[in-house]
């Protein structure tokens, strides 16, 4: 990168997967999140122990994060919002962002009696819905605020992306997909996972992203 990055940004540098036993990562998250209790778990998991990784791994379901990389947990959009993570990547077009939140890891994507999504689902679309507006009239300052200008110019007007990730596999219907992947098409820039994607995505990673 040919500017500082700011204190907060956690570097994956070169050769940051060699060592690491990623079949044995992926088996000690999906224990963690078949004991989850709620999202707070799952967060904890994560940064007691920093694996940052694993909310990096969704790196793996994009085409950028292979030339640079980096995450910053927390990060503020202004006053009004701050996301689980921030996900700052490069590949030979420019740099990326992918902003991410995390929400209850043990809920259906959608209710039992109705074609709606739950309430952990609905509030976790809200919020990244609520992001984006901010973002679209407040990208500069963004930027600043996150020590991007010197790299704003590289980042193009589509290169900001969301992600969320909530439920478990075995809870997604035919009809939950659907619903999902109405709400990806309706948000430009969505992606929605579950924790179980992240567990396969782990695997992944024994050479980078």
């Amino acid at each position: 990168m040919d500017y500082k990055a700011p204190e907060n940004f956690i570097e994956f540098k070169p050769g940051w997967y060699r060592g690491i036993d990623f079949d044995s990562e992926a088996t000690a998250f999906l224990e963690a999140i078949n004991q989850a209790k709620r999202e707070n778990d799952i967060q904890r998991y994560i940064k007691e122990n920093k694996k940052w990784f694993i909310p990096a791994s969704i790196f793996v379901d994009y085409d950028f994060g292979h030339h640079e990389a980096y995450i910053v947990p927390e990060q503020a959009l202004g006053a009004e919002y701050r996301v689980d993570y921030m996900l700052l990547g490069r590949n030979s077009i420019g740099h990326q962002i992918i902003l991410v939140e995390f929400e209850d890891v043990n809920v259906d994507y959608k209710t039992q009696s109705l074609n709606i999504e739950t309430d952990s689902i609905r509030k976790g679309l809200a919020q990244i819905r609520d992001w984006k507006r901010w973002l679209d009239t407040n990208r500069e300052y963004f930027m600043k605020g996150c020590g991007l200008v010197d790299i704003s110019r590289n980042i193009p007007t589509w290169g900001i992306r969301y992600c969320l990730v909530a439920s478990r596999r075995d809870r997604m219907s035919t009809i939950a997909n659907q619903m999902r992947g109405q709400s990806e098409y309706e948000t430009p820039g969505l992606h929605i996972v579950t924790y179980d994607r992240l567990v396969d995505n782990i695997k992944r990673l024994s050479n980078g992203f």
